[in-house]
């Protein structure tokens, strides 16, 4: 982005300052994933399947509902050494992102291999 301001008031000297909120939105427009926050913050569950259902064609985890067909990808695996996560990276509709114990992520793994066999399981 600096480059880009850098290159703008190469050509266009101290009037570029008066595009710069253009500017701005413009490399928003273009480039969304370098404003966005880098972190995962993730909830505590002490029972992961509590929180877990499939209704019909949608998976529901905690108060988020989407279509299966629209999640495709779930992501799990070990966040450290007594918990296991889950985060559905590639859609906005399921925001949860949950850790939960080390002991549910075996039998997670096989919900969701019966549950859900379309969904793809990543780490």
């Amino acid at each position: 982005m600096l480059l880009f301001v850098g290159l703008v008031y190469g050509m266009w000297g101290k009037a570029a300052f008066k595009y710069i909120g253009g500017m701005t939105l413009l490399m928003y427009m273009l480039f969304p994933e370098m404003w966005q926050n880098k972190e995962t913050v993730y909830d505590k569950s002490k029972d992961i399947f509590g929180l877990l259902e499939v209704r019909g064609d949608s998976l529901r985890i905690g108060m988020d509902i989407a279509p299966i067909a629209v999640v495709r990808k779930v992501a799990m695996g070990e966040y450290d050494s007594n918990y296991g996560y889950i985060s559905f990276p590639y859609t906005r509709k399921l925001q949860g992102n949950y850790i939960f114990p080390i002991g549910q992520l075996a039998p997670l793994r096989e919900w969701f291999a019966t549950q859900t066999p379309e969904l793809e399981v990543i780490k």
